[in-house]
């Protein structure tokens, strides 16, 4: 994503701004480039504590990317894909991983998203328990 696509209208409110401008990431990290296009009107933002940052190399813990994420909306649909022993197998696994009953119909409804490092994990448990369809999200959207 180029530094033009964002919106930094909307981001300047969501995503924590970085002060540390000698930084060697500054030119790529989303928080520089949202604290440098920031609306100077803008009376209140969020600021990562410069006293907090370490850096690991050439980027510190705070760094953050300007590449779109895909997240999962939903899997409501995901068991029919399957058989009904693995569906029994994918409804363990996924029971597992969210904890409890509760948590797991919120993401198969689609309240919350899956993220692409939980869809990443999922599938990851869904191969070695002999689950072969990865999990099929309902939707997807990208998000930083």
């Amino acid at each position: 994503m180029k530094k033009s696509d964002l919106n930094i209208e909307k981001l300047q409110t969501k995503v924590a701004q970085c002060m540390c401008a000698d930084c060697p990431s500054a030119e790529i990290c989303l928080r520089q480039i949202v604290r440098r296009q920031c609306d100077r009107s803008l009376e209140r933002v969020q600021m990562i504590n410069p006293d907090a940052i370490v850096m690991e190399g050439d980027k510190c813990q705070f760094f953050r990317n300007t590449e779109l994420s895909v997240y999962g909306i939903g899997f409501w649909h995901y068991f029919d894909l399957l058989s009904y022993k693995e569906a029994k197998v994918a409804r363990a696994v996924l029971l597992a991983f969210f904890h409890n009953s509760a948590q797991l119909s919120r993401y198969r409804t689609g309240k919350f998203r899956i993220s692409p490092d939980m869809k990443a994990e999922i599938d990851r448990l869904l191969e070695e328990n002999g689950v072969s369809v990865p999990l099929e999200c309902d939707a997807y959207e990208t998000d930083l």
